[in-house]
């Protein structure tokens, strides 16, 4: 999230942020540790802030740290109020119910597992259920790369869909895991993604594309990028909001969790794998 209050898709890399002394920044009683990292790409401060993660500033080389404290005090209200946010969000109880075992959840509906046995463990849609073959211990794996598959497959419709529509072109897709990022855009128009998009809302996935491909012709997170969202995805505010409320419970999702009153049946024994 930005100082400007926009948003959970993060556009710099980790490889072009280079760590610097930590700061520290006290808010009543509290003495909070600031990470500092330094971009080659940023042209102005940035103020990272949200659930599961430390306060942090982004900023470009060669600026001082007198430089830094003096931005943190300057958006002391700003950064008191994300905090707070941030931390209500992490002491709520989780609201999409993705820790329910016995099920997945696919563009924010949520599915049957049926499990079968197998030699091997896979996991494939059948309807409006999945069926997860093989032993127990390889079950959770299956279902993980049965979520990196399907969003490989959705997302690059999306991708193809919404590129075909705005007239840009990139290079590729790829799909990963990141823990603080939902989406990518490099210099070359590699774009990247987080399976996890997959367990939320068909409408949150499809911004989360918008944005990265906006990189595409907008680079930073500055004022002509934010327009050019706004012109191409009005009403993206509502999606970036989801994510800002429920993106913690995204990142915390685990499959074994969903595997776990779901036992292979003897009546559904089957050779799969």
């Amino acid at each position: 999230m930005s100082a400007a209050g926009h948003a959970s898709v993060r556009k710099v890399s980790p490889q072009q942020l280079r760590d610097r002394r930590p700061h520290r920044f006290v808010i009543g009683d509290e003495t909070l540790i600031v990470r500092v990292r330094e971009s080659r790409r940023a042209k102005t401060l940035r103020i990272i802030v949200g659930p599961r993660r430390p306060l942090e500033v982004i900023v470009p080389r060669g600026l001082g740290a007198g430089d830094v404290d003096a931005f943190l005090e300057e958006k002391r209200g700003w950064v008191e109020t994300k905090i707070a946010e941030a931390r209500a969000i992490n002491e709520r109880p989780p609201q999409l119910g993705l820790e329910r075992a016995g099920t997945v959840w696919l563009a924010g509906r949520e599915l049957p597992i049926e499990r079968r046995n197998g030699r091997r463990a896979t996991a494939m849609l059948e309807g409006d259920r999945l069926v997860v073959f093989g032993p127990d211990e390889n079950a959770a794996a299956a279902v993980e790369r049965w979520y990196r598959r399907e969003a490989r497959r959705r997302i690059a419709d999306v991708v193809r869909r919404e590129a075909e529509r705005l007239g840009y072109e990139y290079e590729a897709i790829g799909i990963r895991d990141p823990r603080t990022r939902w989406g990518s855009c490099s210099r070359r128009g590699n774009l990247s993604f987080s399976w996890r998009l997959l367990l939320g809302p068909d409408d949150v996935l499809e911004y989360v594309v918008v944005h990265e491909l906006c990189h595409l012709r907008e680079p930073s997170h500055r004022k002509p990028f934010w327009r050019l969202l706004e012109s191409v995805r009005p009403g993206w505010q509502e999606q970036a909001r989801w994510l800002r409320e429920h993106g913690q419970e995204l990142h915390a999702y685990d499959p074994a969790v969903s595997l776990a009153s779901a036992s292979p049946s003897p009546l559904l024994a089957t050779a799969a794998g």
